[in-house]
């Protein structure tokens, strides 16, 4: 026998046994992978519908909360229910006991039916048809408002109250999915807690009819004849999908397979092993994510199934023609290597593959971390003598040429990277340079020192002082703050934040400073002045037609009639606070102020705010790269660590304040750099001429900024 036919038998048997192994193995691991491959796609379709009926359930909630938050009028008839009512003058048994003979027109019911909270919520129910009822109970459990008479008046015995006055601040829950016979509908009971100040002021009921809501679940085209059933937690099939929409059915599931859907809540099985009903099955639960899933059972689940007959068959035939095209593929490369493996052959393509990892281990020196110019230097020595041992290759055949054009492109590979290298670092350097220019631009828009304010010659009984720090994310940012001095008495102060931060946002600072100075004649009310600020930025944005906008807070001092007014456009409220009280600073506001940012329409109106200022008063105005810093657990700077910041620099200077507050948000952070650009300005109020002592150069007056 020669050495070719002996080659060529080594070469067929060695190929036959992993082929035999192969076809073994995936005849049982490959089958199940397959299996299991269907399962899931039975789980993510079940996951899917599942979602969309949380996502609806969640829609509700928060429709109902954004309709609290706008129509304020549920939670506070809640929190100050209006006095002399008809409940609070009878025993809650006492009207329990003769809740369901009352009549339409009794005035005990009509109080309840008729007030500013029933009002509001029926308001809420004609333009949400899937609120088909609410109702609304106070702490201890009596209905206080309704869109419909309730069957019972005290509800601290149901289950829906009892579980929501335990629910946390912004929470929510959903009952079990119930199919109501006498409405012909399918339904499920949404229930919100409400909170004023720390404490339960009631609890809210959202009855929603989820028949429309079913009739949205549409599952993808199933080739094996895949059904849809709402399975409910007690083992009751609620509904299944027919071919005239979802149906009430009174079957119910086998305790084995309801045992392995509750525990496992989301997943996909086989049922019914054994049985001619024998199916694979997928599942998920309907559960919102807000919902504390160790607590509360969900109120159902979607369940997917199709017969497994069905999904077997095309499994066994994609195996057999896997088995098959693998068994084909395996002749073909016996037959491939007995024509191409030899001495020849391989020890030149091992010369080559040697050159390539060289090749590319000198493509990589420069993204390579902690690789020092020696290391590389070696790298570069070795990838040119495998060159020479591609030069060097002699076969007579089509891998001499190969190897000959392999040297031909290493070479010219290696040089072109070094020429790549070269060119990179010289734009780098540009870009770096003009990104650095620009820095210094923006840096020149802002205020780097402070005059006296107001001048020497000015008899004012107060006087001025400012500070600030500021420091963008990356070489140039989005905050911008600048002084407007409007006359001899009042002087204005405004800090703005663009969407996002980098260059982008630096483009529409010096936009905003231009626009700001063009408009000082207008600047001595806030309110109208960041209306013009508003059209016209917005006119600018609307042409570039990108999405920005500019959240910005204005305020004016007037030293002779001590006076502030400001207007805020979508901004954080500053802080005051006065010196040598002992009091903590507070917001200049509480709460939600709704007026839009600058950019976004151009109809947008801002009003003016104000009240008197006296010497002491410290006035500190941040961007929100201060407060929604976050450290390494991911918790935000926060308001309130930003006023106790506040606080302990207040018993130092003013020029010094700013910075010792970014000192304290870096240490929050255990981080020098800043995910978003920070911006910390602080106006003090001091002593004038007409008290009868002047300050000195360096006192508050003429202070110098923290950071540029």
């Amino acid at each position: 026998m020669g050495l070719r036919a002996k080659f060529a038998l080594a070469l067929a048997i060695a190929a036959l046994l992993p082929l035999v192994a192969g076809f073994v193995v995936l005849q049982t691991l490959g089958f199940r992978h397959l299996l299991a491959t269907k399962g899931r796609l039975h789980e993510a379709e079940a996951v899917t519908l599942a979602r969309s009926l949380d996502h609806a359930v969640e829609s509700q909630a928060g429709h109902l909360w954004s309709w609290m938050a706008a129509d304020p009028a549920v939670p506070d008839f809640l929190a100050t229910p209006p006095p002399g009512r008809m409940a609070d003058l009878e025993p809650a048994a006492e009207i329990e006991k003769r809740w369901r003979g009352l009549a339409p027109g009794d005035p005990l019911l009509r109080e309840i039916l008729v007030n500013p909270a029933s009002a509001s919520l029926g308001h809420y129910v004609e333009l949400h048809p899937l609120a088909a009822e609410i109702l609304v109970a106070d702490g201890t459990g009596r209905v206080v408002a309704s869109t419909l008479k309730t069957s019972d008046y005290v509800q601290s015995d149901e289950e829906w109250w009892q579980v929501g006055s335990t629910l946390p601040e912004g929470g929510m829950w959903m009952d079990s999915l119930h199919f109501d016979e006498s409405a012909d509908v399918f339904s499920l009971d949404l229930v919100i807690p409400l909170h004023r100040g720390g404490l339960l002021t009631g609890v809210v009921k959202v009855v929603l009819n989820v028949s429309t809501m079913f009739q949205r679940l549409r599952p993808m085209p199933d080739e094996d004849g895949g059904a849809l059933e709402i399975l409910l937690p007690d083992g009751v099939v609620l509904a299944r999908k027919g071919e005239s929409g979802y149906e009430a059915t009174a079957g119910r599931m086998d305790p084995e397979t309801l045992l392995c859907i509750r525990v496992g809540r989301e997943g996909w099985m086989v049922s019914g092993k054994g049985t001619e009903g024998e199916s694979m099955t997928g599942f998920a639960a309907i559960q919102s994510p807000v919902v504390d899933r160790q607590r509360f059972e969900p109120g159902g689940y979607v369940l997917f199934s199709s017969p497994k007959s069905a999904v077997m068959a095309p499994l066994r035939r994609q195996v057999l023609l896997v088995g098959a095209a693998a068994g084909l593929t395996t002749g073909l490369c016996v037959l491939a290597g007995y024509a191409l493996v030899s001495r020849k052959i391989l020890r030149p393509i091992a010369v080559l593959g040697e050159a390539a990892r060289a090749l590319a281990d000198t493509v990589r020196l420069r993204k390579e971390s902690g690789l020092s110019e020696e290391e590389a230097e070696v790298r570069r020595r070795v990838a040119e003598e495998d060159l020479e041992q591609i030069q060097a290759i002699s076969t007579g055949d089509e891998v001499e040429d190969l190897a000959a054009d392999f040297g031909v492109m290493t070479s010219r590979v290696m040089r072109y990277h070094r020429e790549l290298e070269a060119e990179v670092e010289a734009k780098t350097a540009v870009i770096r340079e003009d990104l650095e220019m620009a820095r210094e631009f923006q840096n020149a828009l802002m205020p780097s020192g402070y005059a006296e304010f107001p001048p020497e010659r000015v008899a004012d009984p107060l006087r001025l002082g400012f500070a600030h720090f500021y420091q963008p994310a990356s070489t140039v940012g989005g905050d911008f703050f600048d002084l407007i001095e409007l006359d001899e008495h009042r002087t204005g102060v405004l800090i703005a934040d663009v969407m996002g931060h980098g260059a982008r946002s630096a483009l529409v600072t010096a936009i905003l400073r231009a626009l700001v100075r063009n408009h000082v004649g207008s600047a001595g009310d806030p309110g109208k002045f960041l209306g013009i600020l508003n059209r016209e930025l917005h006119e600018v944005i609307e042409r570039s037609r990108q999405t920005l906008f500019v959240t910005a807070f204005f305020m004016v001092l007037d030293t002779f009639e001590g006076r502030v007014a400001w207007a805020a456009a979508g901004h954080p409220a500053p802080l005051r606070a006065r010196r040598g009280t002992g009091n903590p600073p507070q917001p200049l506001w509480s709460g939600a102020r709704r007026q839009l940012a600058l950019g976004l329409t151009a109809e947008a109106s801002y009003e003016t705010a104000g009240s008197p200022i006296r010497s002491g008063d410290v006035f500190l105005l941040y961007t929100d790269g201060v407060v929604e810093a976050e450290n390494p657990a991911g918790k935000d700077f926060g308001q309130q660590r930003l006023s106790a910041a506040f606080d302990e620099s207040l018993d130092g200077p003013l020029a010094a304040m700013p910075a010792k507050i970014i000192c304290e948000v870096v240490s929050f952070q255990k981080r020098r750099h800043h995910d978003d650009d920070v911006c910390v300005v602080a106006v003090e109020v001091s002593p004038g001429s007409a008290s009868g002592s002047r300050p000195g150069t360096g006192l508050l007056t003429g202070s110098h900024p923290s950071g540029a």
